[in-house]
């Protein structure tokens, strides 16, 4: 029943969606090299609602022409939303204000955390907002294990290339 029911509603849904995407294309709301991706959305959104559909409910064309409608309508609400990711301002965000080595600061220690054994690497992680007896409390560890383990997380640091503050190279 349901091969017969996508057999039926492909033509229905390919000509809702080239009708739909062709009077968006012409009211200048999408680009016309979007055409065919907005065709393939709408496409796509029969093809996963038409498990859905029950012919008591309404005509197949009806279904299909709904959920077309839909789909480019949530597709339309999107366009106008403001975008997640903002451009960057490459003036903005000079190396000279610290922002790129702040980043490079962070992939570097994130480097030497994920080189850590696991309980190490959650004490370091624990360390970062708690004192050493806070940490022994959370992780449920001994304070003089705690200390122990930082021993083992300054060396894999020193290691890295990070020197411990006042320290200078000859």
């Amino acid at each position: 029943m349901l091969d017969g029911t996508f057999q039926a509603a492909y033509p229905l849904a390919r000509r809702a969606a080239q009708v739909r995407a062709t009077a968006a294309v012409r009211s200048g709301a999408v680009p016309s090299f979007d055409c065919e991706d907005l065709e393939q959305e709408g496409l796509t959104a029969c093809w996963r609602a038409l498990p859905h559909y029950d012919p008591n409910r309404a005509a197949l064309r009806t279904f299909v022409e709904v959920v077309v409608a839909a789909r480019f309508a949530s597709l339309g609400r999107a366009r106008r939303c403001r975008p997640r990711l903002q451009p960057l301002g490459y003036d903005q965000y000079r190396a000279a204000d610290g922002w790129a080595r702040g980043i490079e600061l962070r992939s570097d220690v994130q480097r030497v955390l994920d080189g850590l054994p696991a309980d190490d690497r959650q004490l370091a992680l624990a360390l970062i907002e708690h004192t050493p007896t806070e940490a022994s409390g959370l992780i449920g560890i001994a304070r003089s294990t705690v200390y122990e383990r930082i021993r083992n997380i300054r060396v894999a640091f020193v290691e890295a290339g990070f020197r411990p503050q006042g320290a200078h190279t000859s």
